[in-house]
């Protein structure tokens, strides 16, 4: 019997709940056709669309993504209970680091940007 949370196609790695208001609670799947991790959750509760992080040394920087997840997760739970609309910004900081977070169909893609100031975003045809 296969668990709800994983499936032979995605397998849960972790949840990230917001600690204000436990109910707010986002999956974080490894989609094994695509090879890609992303969020589960953020659409349902906020309307917006999940966020995708390319495979490239992700268990290397798990913690990091996960509280970066967590940060954004707060974020837009600020936005709902104020009543004020959630936009996801293209680059931002947090905790010292820099990261960009450009749209790519169903989903914004989250990326580490490298400390020599890659401000690049990929190009859309």
């Amino acid at each position: 019997m296969v668990d709800s949370l994983e499936t032979a196609d995605k397998i849960l790695l972790l949840q990230i709940q917001n600690r204000q208001k436990p109910y707010e609670v986002i999956d974080l799947v490894w989609d094994r056709n695509n090879n890609t991790f992303q969020t589960e959750g953020l659409k349902n509760l906020f309307g917006v669309k999940e966020i995708r992080i390319e495979s490239r040394n992700f268990f290397q920087s798990i913690e990091r993504y996960a509280h970066v997840l967590s940060f954004l997760l707060q974020t837009m739970s600020d936005a709902k209970e104020f009543k004020l609309p959630y936009a996801y910004q293209n680059h931002f900081e947090f905790g010292n680091e820099r990261y960009s977070l450009y749209e790519e169909g169903d989903y914004r893609v989250l990326k580490e940007l490298d400390q020599q100031g890659d401000n690049s975003l990929p190009v859309q045809l």
